[in-house]
């Protein structure tokens, strides 16, 4: 049983014993901490800080105080409900209470009803209204908020929400990204805020603009620059939209004019006389592409993307009360240093003007208090496996993790809450969500296909299987940057690139097999081509194979490969054919075990260390032991009628991923030969680069 805090019971409750009796209902699971009277929208509400019981906390996930609202009037109306959302901004609730959920109480006895039927509470909170009769009524029996917030939640789907954030109420982490902006907006400085669709980046802004609100820094302006309408415009007719805007915001009387040079002349004395009124005017231009150098639909952008921002810059540099922000897919449109209009070479006035940042996934303790919170009030318990495995798939991204467990509610019925959701049975249904999320898969990497399409083929590369290709193109082309600032892709500890969102790489995959006639999502090199290809594969590997005996030499580490001399048998690696039956395949595998494998053996038992291979080299040069650890595993499969129960569990694990989507015998044996030519070469690599 709660009860009414010392302190809340002096200031507030000595004076208003009535209201005392009308909150008896919620010492039923809460202690009240806090309580006033406050005048907001034109309206008179009581406020209140619950603080919720342990039973309370575990039970709806209640991991702040929350908020109680009570209004004395007997007829509901709309200023009521703006109230609330007042309270959330100001002191002591900003900060303090739960944003999510809030209690709502009315002398009106159908105010339930009215929520609901009403148009105002169209905002994401949820408010659990009570009748001040139904209180009275109900104040002595501990189930009844209880059974009330089963009710208003156990019947939500929290999960499910797909638009930008225009509230704190599901606006969880980035704080520290927010403390950056902000500081830049009081300093004056013009930023960028770039990532794949869907990450976040609009609800980051919407989040800026209500702390700039919230601590009046200034006025901000939000376009969306994919707008039709916005986009459409030509430069000059953007900037005279802009002006209008600022003059309606700050009661400016708009000057007559609206060609080119009135409206640069307008909308700069706008901009200086603003300063009067307010500290900051703060631009946004959200999808910056549809108005840049690269515009897909309107041409005009591209000769007139120049303009504009000369422009700005030209406004900028002598009223420095304006500061702007861009947002898109990535930073090109701000790190290109010159761009071509009219066939001719012009710098980019956006280049060096601009600090950008790229919004990737949640983190992980971000995503572990998204899925939780929200879980726990619709009455599921998520295990810590089962969101991290979540984590794991879809790499923190917002819309993706909250749209998976969104499928996942859809498996319960309320009459069974609350559950527990444990790591097996997320994984048995990961294969029907992911077939409901295809949509929002193409969704997220639409753009990234539109604008840069060679940043979209190195991924697909990569997503694949394909990483020797992806490793030797990154070198010579500056494709990968931006993947990885995207959060697509990450390097594993030794340096491996790998996927980091397996979901949307899956349905890259499974896009591009589609799209060739393939049945697997890994892509084998054509028969017709192979034999070259292999040939080319294994001289690459031996060339750099030599190349990485050097640097091991130059650097005096400690473990050799080979010893003083090189691999042995390198000419017969030469000979090695494409794999096409088991006698070539075996042939492959003993050849290229007796050079690589059993040759650092030798070695190993020559200096005294029978287990050279097992430990040293897996310590010291671990990308390139994995793969020859596999070779090994594949030739003693071949070569013993017998395997230790470690091969024979690793063998099959090997030859299922090797394998998997192909079902002739040759087409498996070769895809085995060509993983692990890929596999070895990538290997050589990554130890060639942590040496040189």
């Amino acid at each position: 049983m709660g009860i009414i805090k010392p302190e809340a019971q002096r200031a507030f409750f000595a004076d208003h014993s009535g209201n005392a009796e009308l909150l008896k209902l919620f010492l039923n699971g809460f202690d009240i901490s806090f309580a006033c009277e406050r005048h907001l929208s034109n309206t008179t509400v009581y406020a209140y800080i619950l603080k919720p019981e342990d039973f309370m906390r575990e039970s709806f996930g209640f991991d702040k105080e929350m908020l109680l609202v009570y209004s004395p009037f007997s007829q509901m109306e709309s200023r009521s409900i703006q109230a609330i959302d007042e309270l959330y901004r100001v002191y002591p609730f900003a900060g303090r209470v739960d944003t999510l959920t809030c209690f709502f109480m009315s002398d009106d006895s159908e105010v339930e009803s009215w929520i609901k039927a009403s148009a105002s509470n169209e905002a994401m909170r949820i408010l659990i209204p009570f009748s001040s009769q139904e209180a009275a009524a109900n104040k002595s029996d501990q189930w009844y908020i209880r059974n009330k917030l089963r009710k208003y939640f156990f019947g939500l789907d929290l999960f499910g929400y797909t638009l930008p954030l225009n509230d704190d109420s599901y606006f969880f982490g980035r704080q520290q990204i927010v403390a950056r902006y902000i500081d830049s907006i009081k300093r004056g400085e013009d930023r960028g805020i770039f990532g794949l669709r869907k990450t976040g980046k609009t609800s980051l802004l919407f989040k800026l603009q209500r702390v700039v609100s919230e601590q009046k820094l200034g006025e901000m302006f939000f376009y969306d620059c994919k707008s039709p309408m916005l986009r459409k415009l030509h430069s000059h007719e953007l900037l005279g939209e802009i002006y209008r805007d600022i003059c309606t915001r700050l009661g400016f009387a708009p000057a007559p004019g609206t060609d080119e040079i009135a409206v640069v002349r307008n909308l700069t004395a706008a901009v200086k006389k603003s300063a009067s009124k307010t500290p900051r005017l703060i631009i946004v231009f959200d999808e910056i592409e549809y108005i840049s150098f690269i515009a897909p639909m309107d041409e005009h952008w591209k000769r007139e993307f120049v303009d504009f921002w000369q422009t700005i810059w030209s406004i900028q540099s002598s009223c420095r009360n304006l500061v702007f922000i861009v947002s898109g897919v990535n930073a090109s449109v701000s790190e290109m240093d010159s761009v071509v209009v009219g066939g001719r070479k012009i710098q980019n006035p956006l280049f060096g003007i601009v600090q950008s940042e790229y919004l990737q996934g949640l983190s992980n303790d971000e995503c572990a208090s998204m899925i939780k919170s929200l879980g726990r009030r619709m009455g599921l318990k998520f295990e810590y496996d089962a969101v991290k495995f979540l984590y794991e798939q879809y790499g923190g991204h917002p819309m993706l993790t909250r749209l998976s467990c969104s499928k996942l509610n859809m498996y319960f019925g309320e009459e069974n809450r609350p559950i527990t959701i444990d790591l097996k049975l997320v994984q048995q249904r990961m294969p029907e969500i992911n077939s409901d999320l295809v949509y929002y898969f193409r969704h997220v990497i639409s753009e990234l296909q539109e604008f840069y399409p060679e940043e979209y083929e190195m991924f697909e590369m990569l997503a694949c299987g394909q990483i020797a290709d992806f490793v030797e193109l990154s070198k010579a082309l500056e494709l990968t940057r931006h993947l990885y600032h995207y959060g697509l892709i990450e390097n594993d500890p030794s340096g491996l690139p790998r996927v980091k969102l397996p979901v949307a790489a899956a349905f890259v995959a499974d896009e591009l097999a589609k799209k060739e006639g393939r049945k697997a999502a890994y892509k084998l090199i054509a028969p017709g081509e192979r034999r070259a290809w292999v040939a080319r594969r294994i001289k690459s590997i031996i060339q750099d194979m030599r190349q990485l005996e050097a640097a091991i030499a130059q650097s005096n580490a400690p473990c050799k490969l080979f010893g003083d001399h090189s691999f042995p048998e390198g000419d017969k690696l030469m000979e090695v054919p494409e794999v096409d039956s088991e006698i070539t395949f075996v042939a492959f595998i003993n050849t290229f075990n007796r050079c690589f494998v059993e040759s650092i053996e030798s070695y190993g038992k020559s200096i005294g260390k029978g287990r050279y291979f097992w430990e040293d080299i897996a310590r010291a040069y671990p990308s390139l032991y994995d793969v020859l650890y596999r070779i090994k595993v594949y030739r003693h499969a071949q070569d013993h009628l017998q395997l230790t129960p470690q091969f024979q569990r690793d063998y099959q694990a090997f030859r299922l991923e090797d394998t998997s989507g192909f079902h002739d015998t040759r087409e498996q044996l070769f895809a085995i030969e060509q993983r692990l030519l890929d596999a070895l070469l990538v290997g050589v690599q990554m130890e060639l680069n942590n040496l040189v």
